[in-house]
């Protein structure tokens, strides 16, 4: 009997030592255990433009634009370029950079018009340049028969993955001579994008068109060069490029800048300008708005 009444004891004596410690967690003041957290992770807005190399032509990626900034025009951006330098743009359809030693064999074609056999384009191999390998037949030209060039072109392209929307300006570098003012009124960019491809590289497998409206959406109507000689606005898109989980190459689309001798109220190039090996510097600056 004395066995149990010492048990019932310690039980009573428990279950008061509980309640009292209970109290004590409830007063105000009391120190408790309350450990603290805030994990925060952000992901920011990337643009990666990539061409090719000038030496080896092999891709690279030579532009990874952060969105650093919330300006509206490339100059304004406040973005910020993680790799110093810039992308140099391939030959349309090949992964060839462009540069000096691209018409080397050749020459721009042009077309004789209004001949008793029609329009004779001197391009006869469909290679983009006028050449030694071309050759067609002796044709009979007429009063009205002239020469033109509007009918060719220059087409260079660069590709970008995105996962936000972003923008592009363009400037043309002014002129340094009277020959290269003219042409800069006649020479037009027309600028499209590409989804899908392969290059010699596949690109566009997991990408979507920059605008949602499709491939030639969101691009300004052609300029003439001395247009750009400010730089204008030439694309806006607003959706990213990324459409799904895939490669860098998969996720990117292209970029063609398509350049022709051209202009409203003009015939293009005349034989009276005579020979000439005009180049002029495009900058094409990609930012996120």
């Amino acid at each position: 009997m004395s066995t149990a009444r010492n048990t019932s004891a310690k039980s009573l004596l428990k279950r008061a030592l509980g309640l009292v410690a209970m109290a004590h967690a409830l007063l105000p003041g009391a120190a408790v255990a309350a450990p603290a957290d805030n994990p925060h992770f952000r992901v920011l807005g990337t643009v990666v433009v990539w061409g090719a190399d000038a030496a080896s032509g092999v891709p690279v990626v030579s532009d990874m634009i952060l969105n650093s900034g919330n300006g509206t025009t490339a100059a304004t951006s406040g973005d910020t370029d993680l790799i110093a330098g810039n992308v140099h743009t391939v030959v349309t359809g090949t992964l060839m950079p462009t540069g000096d030693a691209i018409n080397a064999a050749g020459t721009m074609p042009f077309v004789v018009t209004g001949t008793a056999q029609g329009n004779i384009l001197t391009d006869s191999n469909g290679d983009g340049v006028m050449s030694g390998a071309d050759a067609f037949s002796a044709f009979r030209i007429l009063s009205g028969s002239d020469t033109r060039v509007d009918a060719t072109a220059t087409r260079s392209s660069f590709y970008i993955a995105s996962n936000t929307p972003f923008s592009i300006d363009a400037r043309a570098l002014p002129a340094t001579t009277s020959l290269g003012n003219t042409l800069l009124n006649i020479i037009r960019l027309n600028m499209r994008s590409t989804v899908t491809g392969n290059d010699g590289l596949a690109f566009g497998a997991r990408a979507q068109a920059a605008h949602s409206g499709g491939p030639n959406a969101g691009f300004a109507p052609e300029y003439l060069l001395s247009q750009l000689t400010t730089p204008r606005r030439i694309f806006t898109g607003n959706r990213r490029t990324a459409a799904g989980r895939g490669t860098l190459a998969e996720q990117s689309i292209r970029f063609d800048a398509v350049y022709t001798i051209r202009a409203i109220n003009l015939t293009g190039y005349d034989l009276s300008l005579g020979t000439f090996d005009f180049e002029v510097d495009m900058i094409y600056t990609v930012f996120v708005p």
